[in-house]
């Protein structure tokens, strides 16, 4: 009966109309100063108040959420009105949505009484879906349902929107699975390290007691080794892809029993190279660790099953809801018409707000409606990002920031550079925010931004990649990552962000059309949200390119690319069908890929990986670690170092780092290794004496700033150029002169360079050398692992084990220079940290203080 009650009450035209009505009432109270257009009559309200209790009844996700919407549609105006009090209360309550509830109370004062029934039920649901082994957390209606099925589980793939709370289900769910008898380690696969750090960093504070508890430790990097602490023999493990390989690749790692993949619609990213990586790790990980139970974790997707079948799991184990506990209004503002369209569900409608007259700018427009609240504005690049928060701080007016604004902004001074645009924003309440920002300084303006401190922030894809930071209002000034276009995912997982659960009720999503040169073919993407349906680009690449491999495998020197990024996947897709199908005549196992090309009847590709493969020594151990490197090339240099392994000296990497070594081993993988041909970021020689500098800098653990300092009077001294940007004529160049934009412009050439091509690049490369003399010399005869070096920026085992806690190199550092006092240190392990001394001695307006605090107390 109420499901039928609830049904007609959608199709009501008198329903809809006051819908509508609300909707457009709140709009145009946003974007227009005087409105005399809408008012309300009071049986208005409570006929709609009615309907909203009539849809909070219903089992349907569509009544539930136009329930709440009406809810937060008549919040502003009604708040205080005690007959809106009791329904608002009453809805929320049959809702299960128990942060609205407490937003009412904190932020309205709404203490209304239930009628019996309902507050029976609402006790009821507080008593049942109270979060296990938490104090007060309560799981919403959606939460708990999905936490009952993953549970129950061994294998499991959910979907829901991005405020759902993903990852707080799998941190709810690690609560549980952390008393299990056996114990049984633990991995949460992230796509970035920036995930990494957010993770590692929440499981730490909210999970402390109870990991401690039961005698776990959380760890960031694959050397367990390095953490030879007695009293930890469980471990929760936070890594990307990259690091689940390199983990998985060293003998005598522990086994794990639970494998999580957060951001599992990365797996289905068609122009992103890592979703290969991401699903290597996994197909490696369930090699090696047979009876692991495997859980996948995504935003808005239809089809979480896709993920399952994927690695031959039962499909019908998965959930998926569009139930969210904040609303969101959709908004397109076009500036070059002076013009709003207004989405809803069934309609969208235009009109002319008083805040755009002729004269405004994208930047008034974000001062008018991000006054006084939080905002984050999406930017297509790094480069966009930095240059709109820049003039967005030049239009507002110097305001009075807090104590905690002003510390962060001399640790800034202080962490990398006196002129750090970054320092000079958030004087005005503006930031920015992107992937290769220092961890330790992200942390600070997430922590900022959190704590509403600061009002903008300027932001890059990083927020598509799961980094939790959910505004009031989110501004999309344009549909690209980049060069791509946005797809659907994209769009509703950045979108997602708009509304901050406990602390408001609803969020405002704004596309922002500066020019006719942004936002093209958008209507199409705002105009409904339907069904996202994913394919693992893994199949679809295989199922629509097999031309293409086919060309590959043969070594076509004909074959065409539609782009760069698309040639890198294809060709580390024909490398791994050349490693699996090796796979199948050493051990007889068929990975994946392998079992759809023959259920496919494409057998032929097998075939021809295994006649291109030819004679392979390398081991298998070996290539597991990097199936990003072509199998050919892996080869060639394991037989050259067989053939000089009876003068291991020549071939091992030396214990001792300086910069002519440095720029000898870098000329020497140059040549192992064909970059000049396989490496797009290394085409010539000429590069390596400036890698090789700060490859040296970096790992003898020299801080950023110095580093930085060095490279500013290194290119004063010597009048070298520095790239600007571009023009209509391509790349332009200007002479260093040591002003702040030429001083910034190479700070962010320096911290990509670090994160990219150290961190990433080079430690790949040096870790696959390192893997195969491993094999042939034995660990003790290896020599020194340079990858761990430039992974972790320091050669000090010491350091390198304080960061696997979690930390920063820059924190790990500061505790071993400064409180050494506090680590209990047997040869070169770390065996136990006096925590209690540490945190006595502590500086609380250290920069590394909060982050210390937050992983190791």
């Amino acid at each position: 009966m109420i499901e039928r009650l609830a049904a007609d009450v959608l199709q009501d035209t008198y329903f809809n109309d006051l819908y509508n009505k609300a909707a457009k009432m709140f709009a145009k109270k946003m974007f227009i100063s005087v409105n005399n257009e809408f008012f309300w009559v009071e049986k208005e309200v409570r006929d709609l108040l009615r309907f909203a209790d009539i849809l909070s009844n219903s089992s349907k996700v569509e009544s539930r959420n136009k329930a709440y919407q009406i809810i937060t549609l008549l919040n502003k105006d009604f708040n205080k009105d005690p007959y809106y009090r009791t329904f608002a209360h009453s809805v929320l309550a049959k809702l299960g949505n128990f942060p609205g509830i407490e937003y009412l109370r904190n932020e309205d004062g709404n203490n209304s009484e239930l009628p019996l029934e309902r507050d029976i039920e609402k006790k009821t649901k507080e008593f049942r879906q109270a979060v296990p082994g938490s104090r007060d957390l309560i799981f919403t209606d959606s939460q708990f349902e999905l936490y009952t099925k993953i549970t129950s589980s061994k294998h499991f793939s959910f979907s829901g929107p991005t405020s759902m709370g993903k990852s707080f289900i799998i941190k709810s769910f690690i609560r549980r699975v952390v008393a299990n008898v056996p114990a049984e380690n633990i991995v949460i696969m992230v796509p970035t390290r920036a995930l990494i750090n957010q993770f590692s960093i929440d499981l730490n504070r909210e999970l402390k007691e109870v990991l401690d508890s039961y005698n776990y430790s959380v760890v960031t990097n694959s050397n367990v080794s390095e953490m030879d602490i007695e009293s930890i023999q469980r471990y929760v493990f936070v890594l990307t892809p990259e690091r689940l390989l390199s983990y998985l690749s060293q003998k005598g790692n522990p086994s794990f029993g639970y494998l999580f993949i957060d951001e599992a619609h990365k797996l289905a990213a068609e122009n992103d190279a890592r979703s290969i990586t991401a699903y290597s790790a996994i197909s490696k990980s369930l090699k090696q660790n047979r009876n692991v139970s495997l859980y996948f974790a995504s935003p808005n997707v239809s089809n979480p099953e896709v993920f399952l079948r994927l690695f031959k799991k039962d499909e019908k184990l998965n959930y998926k809801t569009q139930e969210a506990p904040v609303s969101q209004n959709l908004f397109f503002i076009d500036l070059t018409s002076r013009k709003v369209v207004h989405y809803l569900e069934s309609e969208s409608y235009e009109f002319e707000p008083d805040i755009l007259n002729g004269e405004s700018s994208t930047y008034d427009v974000l001062s008018v409606l991000g006054k006084n609240t939080s905002n984050l504005v999406y930017c297509s690049s790094k480069n966009e990002a930095i240059d709109k928060a820049e003039k967005m701080a030049g239009c507002l007016k110097d305001i009075k920031v807090s104590n905690n604004v002003r510390k962060v902004i001399r640790q800034i001074k202080g962490y990398i550079h006196n002129d750090y645009y970054l320092a000079e924003f958030l004087n005005k309440s503006v930031a920015y925010h992107f992937g290769n920002l220092p961890q330790i300084i992200r942390n600070k303006i997430e922590a900022l931004f959190k704590e509403r401190e600061i009002s903008y922030i300027f932001c890059t894809s990083t927020l598509l990649e799961g980094v939790n930071m959910p505004a009031k209002n989110v501004f999309i000034l344009n549909n690209m990552n980049g060069r791509t276009p946005f797809q659907p995912i994209d769009f509703w997982n950045l979108a997602g962000r708009a509304g901050r659960l406990r602390y408001e009720l609803s969020g405002n999503i704004i596309c922002l059309k500066e020019s006719d040169r942004v936002w093209k073919k958008s209507e199409e993407l705002l105009m409904k949200k339907a069904d996202i349906l994913l394919n693992p680009s893994i199949d679809s690449h295989i199922d629509s390119k097999l031309k293409l491999i086919e060309q590959i495998l043969n070594e076509d020197p004909k074959v065409k690319y539609k782009n760069e990024t698309l040639k890198e996947i294809l060709k580390y897709i024909s490398n791994i069908i050349s490693i699996d199908t090796l796979e199948i005549e050493r051990s007889n196992y068929r990975s994946e890929i392998i079992t759809k090309l023959i259920q496919d009847n494409k057998e032929l590709i097998i075939e021809l990986a295994k006649k291109k493969n030819g004679k392979i020594e390398v081991p298998s151990s070996v290539l597991s670690t990097n199936n990003s490197i072509k199998l050919k090339i892996q080869n060639e240099i394991y037989i050259w170092l067989q053939n000089r392994k009876d003068n291991p000296a020549s071939i091992r990497l030396p214990s001792r780092v300086d910069y002519e070594t440095c720029k000898e081993w870098l000329n020497r993988l140059f040549v192992l290794f064909k970059w000049q041909n396989e490496e797009k970021s290394f085409k010539s020689k000429s590069q390596l004496d400036y890698y090789a500098l700060l490859m040296n800098q970096w790992i003898n653990g020299l801080p950023l700033n110095q580093i930085i300092n060095q490279s500013i009077a290194y290119y004063s001294n010597t009048n070298r150029q520095i790239s600007t940007g571009y023009d209509k004529s391509g790349l332009k160049f200007e002479y260093f002169d040591g002003s702040k934009q030429h001083v910034n412009i190479l700070i962010g050439n320096i911290i990509e360079d670090v994160e990219h091509v150290l961190r990433f690049l080079l430690e790949k490369y040096f870790n696959s050398y390192y893997v195969m003399l491993v094999e042939i010399l034995g660990e003790d005869n290896a020599g020194a692992n340079w990858a761990t070096f430039l992974e972790y920026g320091t050669q000090k085992p010491i350091v390198i084990a304080l960061q696997n806690y979690g930390l920063s190199r820059h924190s790990a550092d500061f505790i071993f220079k400064n409180f050494k006092s506090c680590l209990k240190i047997e040869g070169d392990k770390l065996v136990e940290i006096d925590r209690t001394r540490l945190r006595i001695l502590l500086d609380k307006d250290a920069i590394e203080y909060d982050e210390i605090n937050s992983i190791l107390f």
